[in-house]
């Protein structure tokens, strides 16, 4: 009896030591996240590979790629500022048909409305119905901005040019454009290893932190310009196509300006037409040694090309007199297209002047390269006199 008394005793002074002792809350443990520094952030902007997409990327598990079709089992709205607004412009709700058209309709519309520059539908089934969620967000804006200019475009100009001031709204697709059109004015300008290197990466406010760096190389200028295999031209006839603006592009001292290479190219096969030498090629090779390029145009002339025959045929509305009278081209001549082409809308305006309109002139060229020669014959074909093609055959049983 007595030992039950103290075990009993015992064990009441043991509870009473738990319900006297004091137990500690448990310190919720914090991370906290180092705010970079303006500077740090610049570095990180010029050491990215690549320019950010408009928008951070904010998949939602369980939404597909596809909008499932069915009934709408409930629309939800994010980031919209007038959600009734936004509501009216979806044009869907809780009970209607969901198909592809309505949902792509529903996101025209709420760009439309100009309060976000992205919109995203996320779309689920749950149940029997399909889950719409719109998404809209406005486009991050730039935060710290390192501009590396030139001597042609400096820091504020590029600034300017890319509107990439801090607070700017940020459009990689304009960037990219502006990009584009800043390196094609400067090869323009002679300075044909300009290049303008544009990264940035996505800050932990949201922000875009920008870098620009341009590189505009040395200003490539001409040495000289020269032509090899002429024999039957003369140098000074195709060196007077090349246009030089006053010796300021295509000319020793100058830059050269390919759009108008290819012109005077062009203007060079006018003048190989005409000497006949239809089987004629003309390129261009350029040698580079250091800041200066040459310039060389490499031509293959071939051999004179000439008429052998050259007549008209076909149904004719007009004596054959009257149609070779039109004819520019004699036989033994150089072969020219130009004339031709010449020839056959003479021949076109004299039918339109006879109320013919409707006839057509079909050249029959047959080249000879044994012997430089070609026939043509200009065949007037009249539609009216053309037979309807034969019906086709029953089908097989």
């Amino acid at each position: 009896m007595i030992r039950q008394v103290l075990f009993a005793l015992v064990t009441l002074a043991a509870l009473a030591a738990c319900d006297d002792e004091v137990i500690p809350p448990r310190t919720p443990q914090t991370t906290s996240v180092k705010q970079s520094t303006p500077a740090e952030r610049r570095d990180a902007a010029c050491k990215s590979k690549q320019l950010p997409p408009a928008t951070a990327a904010t998949p939602v598990d369980g939404a597909g790629d596809v909008v499932p079709e069915g009934t709408a089992a409930r629309v939800e709205i994010e980031g919209a500022p007038d959600e009734a607004a936004a509501r009216a412009a979806i044009g869907i709700a809780a009970g209607d048909a969901v198909t592809v058209q309505k949902t792509q309709a529903a996101i025209r519309k709420l760009w439309a409305m100009g309060a976000a520059d992205d919109v995203r539908l996320e779309a689920h089934r749950e149940g029997r119905g399909v889950v719409l969620h719109f998404k809209l967000s406005k486009r991050a804006r730039f935060g710290q901005v390192v501009i590396h200019g030139g001597t042609l475009y400096d820091a504020p100009e590029l600034e300017k040019a890319l509107a990439a001031t801090g607070g700017s709204p940020y459009d990689p697709v304009a960037i990219v454009a502006t990009r584009s059109k800043l390196v094609d004015a400067l090869h323009e300008r002679g300075y044909a290893d300009a290049a303008v290197n544009i990264v940035g990466t996505r800050a932990q406010d949201g922000t875009v932190d920008l870098c620009v760096d341009l590189h505009e190389g040395d200003k490539i200028t001409i040495d000289t310009i020269g032509f090899k295999g002429l024999s039957k031209l003369k140098e000074a006839d195709l060196r007077a196509t090349i246009d030089t603006d006053h010796g300021r592009i295509n000319a020793p001292g100058g830059i050269l300006d390919q759009a108008k290479i290819d012109e005077a190219i062009a203007k060079m096969a006018d003048i190989f037409d005409t000497a006949g030498l239809a089987k004629g090629r003309i390129s261009t090779k350029t040698t580079r040694n250091g800041d200066k390029v040459s310039l060389l145009f490499d031509v293959e002339e071939g051999p004179v090309v000439r008429l052998r025959r050259y007549d008209v045929k076909g149904d004719l509305i007009a004596d054959a007199g009257t149609y070779r009278r039109l004819l520019s081209l004699k036989a033994k001549d150089p072969f020219s297209r130009s004339k031709l082409v010449a020839d056959i809308q003479k021949i076109a305006d004299m039918h339109e002047k006879k109320g013919r309109k409707d006839l057509v002139v079909q050249p029959q060229t047959q080249l000879d390269d044994k012997n430089d020669t070609v026939d043509v014959v200009l065949v007037i074909v009249d539609p009216k006199k053309q037979k309807p093609p034969a019906p086709p055959p029953p089908p097989k049983k």
